[in-house]
């Protein structure tokens, strides 16, 4: 369900964001606030929302939901988020779709999230969670440093490491990539450092604290970068349209204030920059199912880095 015409995004498409398309952006402002008005007006139970708590230990999601959540309180009751119970992907879907304890989570734009939840379209770490660098193990470097497209990490005997549920895992396979997967993602960590698979594939905006945290056994891998249109989204209830609704509202406002960019550079400008992504071998694969939302958003200059 989209929660703004596509039409609304059309003048974002190719070009940066400039005095002209000003009136455009009020016109989705205005659309979003018949949105709020027509949602029902009790937005939340109290003055706090919960975000699946991965998202807190892997990327900063949090504060940039917590910027948007900011740039709407002339509008809406100001408010609190915070973390919820740990739990792996699969129940944070079921907890979305049946039970209480999550209000939204950020997770990879997919199919068949958007067709379970409201998808807030905006690209919450701009194009980062496609663009996938391999943790591997201390030592190894030498196994991968004749890797320069798909087909030869396919001939390279090398296994990659994913989770069951995550929608990038279907787009590595059906670029025909080794993987092997597991349910729980602490297992991934352990499964690299066991030899069950050589190359766990991260997103740019989420390796650096893992790194670190399983530094010295794991390593980065230093030549190539995996990409492919694919960003990471926030994804809300279908009960609570005013809540995508404001998000989606923030972001924008954020966009085009410029605090949203600012935000990014402060918390993941040095990681970024260490990556040297730009210096990087990239290997484009192709997201053979693109989400709708993937379709509207994936050229708006948010999805730049």
């Amino acid at each position: 369900m989209s929660l703004i015409p596509s039409d609304y995004f059309k003048p974002w498409i190719s070009m940066e964001i400039t005095r002209k398309r000003k009136g455009v952006i009020h016109w989705v402002y205005l659309a979003l606030i018949c949105w709020y008005s027509a949602a029902s007006p009790n937005l939340y139970a109290d003055d706090t929302l919960t975000l699946w708590i991965r998202n807190f230990d892997t990327a900063p999601v949090d504060q940039v939901i917590a910027l948007a959540l900011e740039k709407t309180e002339d509008l809406y009751p100001k408010t609190r988020l915070i973390k919820s119970p740990v739990m792996e992907q699969d129940v944070a879907i079921d907890e979305m779709l049946h039970g209480s304890a999550l209000d939204l989570m950020s997770a990879a734009s997919s199919i068949h999230y958007d067709e379970r939840f409201l998808t807030v379209q905006f690209p919450i770490l701009k194009g980062l969670l496609g663009k996938r660098l391999c943790l591997i193990r201390a030592g190894e470097q030498s196994r991968f440093n004749s890797i320069k497209t798909a087909y030869d990490f396919t001939q390279s005997k090398l296994n990659i490491c994913q989770g069951s549920h995550w929608p990038d895992t279907q787009i590595l396979k059906r670029n025909g990539l080794p993987v092997i997967t597991s349910d729980y993602y602490h297992e991934l960590f352990s499964m690299l450092k066991d030899s069950r698979c050589d190359c766990f594939l991260r997103g740019a905006q989420e390796i650096t604290p893992e790194l670190e945290a399983h530094s010295p056994e794991l390593t980065l891998e230093k030549n190539f970068v995996i990409e492919y249109s694919q960003p990471g989204v926030v994804y809300v209830r279908k009960t609570n349209p005013a809540l995508a609704t404001r998000i989606e509202l923030g972001l924008l406002r954020a966009m085009e204030d410029g605090s949203y960019n600012r935000l990014l550079r402060q918390i993941l400008g040095p990681s970024i920059t260490n990556l040297q992504l730009d210096q990087r071998h990239h290997i484009t694969i192709n997201n053979p199912a693109p989400s709708k939302t993937l379709k509207i958003i994936d050229r708006i200059r948010a999805f730049d880095l």
